[in-house]
């Protein structure tokens, strides 16, 4: 229930502060007196769209307070919005804390509704007349269920398409993958092994000039002929005559030893390397092909043998990902049909549901709309449905799957005896239309699905007069013993009925600034307020004769 409304700087109210109570409340008002102002603060406290336009002229804030009651739990709900001129933007704070308006929505959606333009305005749309039904019959959970595995489906169905299209590139990519991965895999690359033949490529190069000049140095070292070892045998014998005459010498004789030792060492070494050159030709052309094969490698995956392994890791992590296109196609096939299956039973359940709804929502909107004036009236949920040869089986025939079902409602009504019932958008006058919708509202509080603590009729009294006025008043009136309903109104027939009354009145104060005021009026407030609707003369004034119509002359 709405307890209070406060409203500071919105179009051309300056301040407000309204309490309200339970039961039926009228709001009324001469035409351009400012009674919408009401309905649009409403508005922006359950989260509606804030517009720079509802911000006073010369003001550069506007802000709305609204504190909802939830009398079983006995608890309070405080919003406090408001919107700058500057920014556009609003600061939103619920019981005192900020807040989002997606928060604010997500809160303040079960607790009121405002049925007026807009509300008719969708009932005239009939792509809407499937969600008053799912309202009323409370499936609006069941549909969001259908519209989930119906888009779970659809995904996996375009998917499975895209892959079909696909096939042959796909088919070649992984063909690609495949032999990239058994060209690497076959190449047995081993980090630093390039570098490793080619040196065993220069060796093999210079095989004979290695040879050569190994012969060379084993001669010079130890050759038959005045080699460097004869040499130093004669130093070292010469050597060890000195030190046996002066031991000061010893340490040059033990010098002398050790080159001896290392050049026979140096001269067995380099003629074991050039017993150990091979000059292989075979051999040559063996590490030349493999040096072009690690070249082509790294060229086309990397530039080094640790960027081309590097390479072959994604390739098969890549395979991994890239299954076999033939069976990614049956698994994508599978799946499709199972979430095909699962969207149908939900789907048929829903048209179940929605069928039984149906009939219980039309017999309760006929009733209603009897009490309304219309003793007459038919009212149908007319269930329409789309051919499709690979849809799904209702029936004896295949219908189109939707997000939202099998099939789109739109309702039908007659007004008049013997008329059969026609599309309501096509044929219901502005009247009929908000008697509808009062009947639909109705219908749902009867069905136990109206869970909304306040209902905000913005003039559902639009082409409406004499004793519908007052079936419809009456109505409202019944509708207020469950809820909070808050009617704005031209009828004095809804006034007279109300539980609490107040009226919206413009007036010009000093400075030439127009302001609207909104205020509850006492007894004495009401009746003058009543008296005004009915338009009663005013008793102090003659009452002028109207003049008597001419006689038409005979012929």
């Amino acid at each position: 229930m709405l307890r209070s409304l406060s409203i500071k700087n919105v179009a051309l109210i300056d301040d407000a502060e309204l309490e309200f109570g339970p039961g039926l409340i009228a709001l009324t008002g001469e035409t351009g007196a400012g009674k919408s102002v009401i309905v649009t603060a409403l508005y922006l406290a359950l989260g509606g769209r804030a517009e720079r336009e509802f911000i006073r002229h010369g003001s550069s804030t506007a802000a709305i307070g609204a504190v909802f009651a939830n009398q079983k739990a006995k608890s309070e709900l405080s919003i406090y919005r408001e919107i700058s001129e500057s920014s556009g933007t609003s600061k939103l704070t619920i019981d005192n804390a900020p807040a989002t308006v997606t928060h604010l929505r997500e809160l303040t959606e079960p607790l009121a509704q405002i049925l007026g333009q807009h509300a008719g305005q969708m009932l005239m749309d009939e792509t809407n007349h499937l969600y008053f039904l799912d309202r009323f019959a409370g499936l609006d959970a069941d549909r969001e269920a259908v519209g989930r595995l119906f888009r779970d489906w659809r995904d996996t169905a375009d998917e499975l398409r895209r892959v079909r299209r696909r096939r042959d590139q796909l088919i070649n990519e992984r063909e690609l993958l495949l032999f990239q991965k058994a060209e690497i895999e076959k190449a047995q690359i081993r980090v630093g092994e390039d570098e490793e033949i080619e040196r065993e490529r220069r060796i093999l190069d210079s095989a004979r000039a290695l040879m050569t000049s190994a012969t060379t140095i084993t001669e010079a070292i130890g050759g038959e002929e005045s080699s460097i070892l004869d040499m130093i045998a004669v130093v070292r014998k010469e050597l060890d005559r000195m030190a046996a005459v002066d031991d000061s010498l010893d340490k040059h004789v033990q010098s002398l030893a050790d080159i001896d030792f290392q050049l026979e060492d140096l001269r067995r070494s380099i003629e074991q390397y050039g017993a150990s050159i091979e000059d292989d030709p075979n051999r040559l052309e063996e590490i030349n092909l493999r040096l072009d094969e690690l070249y082509n490698l790294k060229k086309k995956y990397g530039g080094s043998e640790e960027a081309i392994l590097t390479t072959l890791g994604k390739i098969i992590e890549q395979l991994k990902d890239r299954p076999d296109i033939d069976s990614l196609i049956a698994s994508l096939e599978k799946q499709t049909d199972q979430k095909l299956k699962a969207y149908a039973a939900h789907a048929l359940s829903l048209t179940e549901a929605r069928r039984k709804a149906a009939g219980i929502l039309r017999k309760l909107v006929i009733e209603e709309l009897r009490e309304l004036a219309i003793e007459h009236a038919d009212f149908v949920c007319d269930f329409v449905y789309t051919d499709d040869e690979s849809g799904i089986i209702l029936g004896d025939r295949a219908v189109q799957p939707m997000e939202t079902g099998l099939e789109q409602i739109r309702f039908l009504f007659s007004a008049n005896p013997g008329e059969p019932a026609r599309s309501l958008v096509k044929t219901a006058s502005g009247g009929e239309i908000s008697r509808v919708l009062l009947a639909l509202k109705s219908a749902e509080h009867r069905h136990g699905r109206l869970g909304h603590a306040l209902l905000v009729f913005d003039e559902v009294d639009v082409g409406i007069g004499g004793r519908t006025a007052n079936e419809v008043a009456k109505k409202l009136k019944k509708l207020s013993a469950s809820c909070q309903v808050l009617v704005i109104t031209h009828l004095h027939q809804i006034a007279r009925l109300a539980d609490q009354h107040f009226v919206a009145e413009k007036s010009v104060q000093k400075g030439q600034r127009t302001v609207i005021r909104v205020r509850r009026l006492d007894t004495d407030g009401i009746k003058a307020e009543i008296d005004r609707m009915v338009a009663l003369p005013d008793p102090e004034q003659p009452v002028l004769a109207s003049p008597r119509p001419k006689k038409k002359a005979r012929s």
